[in-house]
């Protein structure tokens, strides 16, 4: 089984470190171009082969529709304990109400602001509170939340300029 380690825990004596650039991130998380059909479709083979079911300690209401929780996510299978791991420690550290709404983690599709793929289509991205956190303004991200996960190797999009900042965005790279 392909586990990594993640805030001091050790499994299959392996540390992965959070990618930076294209090439690092296709040499951990795979080669996503293979999966895409010629027609621009990401066959569900990539999904099958690559993502796993995370189970979250507490609900989150869906950004898209506040009437449903979710208590599960879909991520890249190599990640799975890493995101376990940081909702464990947003529950632990009594920030679990300063997460409102979640705003998805696996999603194929290009940048919202760019021309190459999200990181979302990899697993490896999640976004937390949408509603008050949009592309391109301050927002309102809590300040516990972001050091959990950069604690944890995350890159906050919050840090970025201009219309490319993403308060709402935290990402398992750099360079990206």
């Amino acid at each position: 089984m392909d586990e990594a380690v993640f805030l001091g825990r050790t499994r299959a004596a392996q540390v992965l470190v959070a990618p930076r650039g294209l090439e690092q991130i296709l040499a951990t998380f795979g080669d996503i171009r293979e999966y895409i059909r010629p027609d621009g479709v990401l066959d569900p083979r990539w999904e099958a082969d690559h993502m796993a079911s995370v189970t979250l300690p507490f609900a989150i209401k869906l950004s898209w529709d506040h009437s449903r929780t979710v208590n599960h996510m879909t991520c890249h299978k190599r990640l799975v304990a890493g995101f376990a791991a940081i909702v464990a420690q947003i529950q632990a550290s009594g920030l679990e109400a300063k997460v409102s709404s979640f705003g998805g983690c696996f999603a194929y599709r290009q940048q919202r602001t760019g021309k190459k793929l999200s990181t979302h289509s990899w697993g490896i991205a999640l976004d937390l509170n949408p509603e008050t956190n949009q592309q391109g303004s301050p927002g309102d991200m809590d300040a516990g939340l972001v050091q959990i996960f950069r604690d944890a190797g995350f890159e906050w999009g919050g840090e970025w300029p201009g219309p490319a900042r993403d308060p709402m965005h935290f990402q398992f790279c750099s360079g990206y």
